[in-house]
């Protein structure tokens, strides 16, 4: 299961499967690993943040939250007005009440295979490929996730490989592979080395 101790003691298995990844603990260290609320509450917080800023997601989130606004309400309609009040959209406002009619079995979630996870997750309206990948490395903890579609992650890995343009999904999943059975970890490490590259950028002004 995935934690800091657990990323600090791969390390070495994944330097003989990536040896670059080395350097970034050479220079910026280990990253933490923060696990993410599962459930309903996990998914709900995703599907409000999508498309948004972490400033503007996390104040939205606060509101949702302070609103204690119960499924039912979002369900037969009553909390469109105050849900729109909060800054969501509609389309979000569709998102939420699919999730709710659901009835997802999130025990039954915590021994599923990866990819059967992911099929539950995305039949939902709202839900792609990318939050089910999210949700399977914060709130799962699984070790061998790689959301391939993430920009961070794509830039972090062109710049790390020295790669002369930014690989898309399809070729990051083909990179992915050789770092097998600790993707997760690798992406872990890669969006730790991506915020400490745009934080050093923003020094050489």
């Amino acid at each position: 299961m995935l934690s800091t101790k657990f990323i600090i003691d791969a390390a070495p298995r994944i330097y003989k499967l990536e040896k670059k990844f080395e350097l970034i603990e050479k220079d910026f260290g280990f990253p933490s690993f923060d696990p993410r609320e599962k459930g309903y509450l996990a998914l709900k917080k995703t599907i409000i943040g999508q498309q948004l800023s972490i400033a503007s997601a996390a104040a939205i989130w606060r509101r949702f939250i302070d609103a204690d606004i119960r499924d039912e309400k979002i369900l037969n309609g009553q909390a469109d007005t105050q849900l729109r009040n909060l800054g969501l959209s509609r389309q979000k406002i569709s998102y939420l009440k699919s999730l709710a009619e659901s009835r997802l079995d999130f025990d039954q979630m915590e021994v599923m295979e990866n990819e059967e996870v992911i099929d539950v997750l995305t039949a939902i309206k709202g839900i792609g490929l990318w939050t089910a990948e999210i949700y399977c490395i914060f709130s799962l903890r699984r070790l061998d996730i790689f959301p391939a579609g993430d920009l961070a992650l794509q830039e972090a890995t062109k710049y790390l490989l020295d790669l002369k343009s930014r690989p898309l999904e399809k070729e990051m999943r083909k990179l992915a592979k050789s770092w097998v059975p600790y993707r997760s970890v690798c992406a872990i490490i890669l969006w730790h080395f991506y915020r400490n590259l745009k934080s050093r950028e923003s020094t050489l002004w």
